[in-house]
């Protein structure tokens, strides 16, 4: 209750129709029962849409850390949002660097991890794969609400590990996170996924997130 009063306050404050709240939590020395949280927003960039209507470009980017090491090894902070969000954003923006929009992270043995700001997915007929959580990804929200609409649409989840090669070879790829939601990838390390557009499985699931939050409301 406190919490979705904080958030009020702060979504009241801001004057914004359209905005990204977060809420942060830290949980202050061990035994001092000093948490604290912390409540943000931002504006929900406003070429969202136009971004979406043509796709973005990502390169791939080695993490630099074995996927089974990562998964096995918490202190790296794999699968946790937190504020050590350093080598992510240092990603995003050798992804710029290179012309691209965003950066597709993969383990040392070239197992495709997750985007740097979100989750990946990439379809085959009738089957969508995505990274499995026992690869120390992030368990996005987007994520879980992903894997049960693409059910209802006729498409089968797989989880698992696999290498960039079977992303290559995708009809189609497209990333998730909670502010941007489904968008498509057009490009891969400068070569064109598909016809160069993003694809129709992303755009149902775009659709069916957007009805599923709005009927929420």
């Amino acid at each position: 209750a406190e919490l979705e009063e904080l958030a009020s306050l702060a979504l009241d404050a801001s004057g914004l129709r359209d905005a990204a709240l977060r809420l942060y939590w830290t949980g202050g020395r061990d035994g001092a029962r000093q948490a604290t949280a912390i409540a943000t927003i931002t504006r929900i960039p406003d070429d969202l849409e136009a971004v979406r209507a043509r796709g973005i470009r990502v390169v791939s980017l080695e993490l630099g850390v074995d996927h089974a090491a990562r998964a096995r090894s918490p202190w790296l902070l794999g699968g946790v949002k937190s504020t050590s969000y350093a080598v992510h954003v240092a990603a995003l923006a050798e992804a710029h660097r290179r012309a691209a929009d965003d950066a597709l992270l993969l383990a040392t043995d070239g197992t495709v991890l997750e985007g740097a700001t979100s989750n990946a997915w990439w379809v085959r007929g009738n089957r969508i794969r995505t990274p499995g959580l026992e690869l120390g990804i992030l368990a996005g929200v987007t994520r879980s609400h992903l894997l049960r609409l693409a059910g209802g649409l006729g498409h089968v989840v797989e989880e698992g590990g696999w290498p960039l090669t079977d992303v290559l070879d995708a009809d189609e790829v497209f990333l998730s996170s909670s502010v941007r939601e489904v968008i498509g990838v057009v490009a891969i390390d400068g070569a064109a996924m598909g016809d160069g557009r993003p694809g129709p499985v992303a755009a149902a699931l775009q659709s069916a997130l957007r009805a599923e939050a709005t009927r929420r409301r």
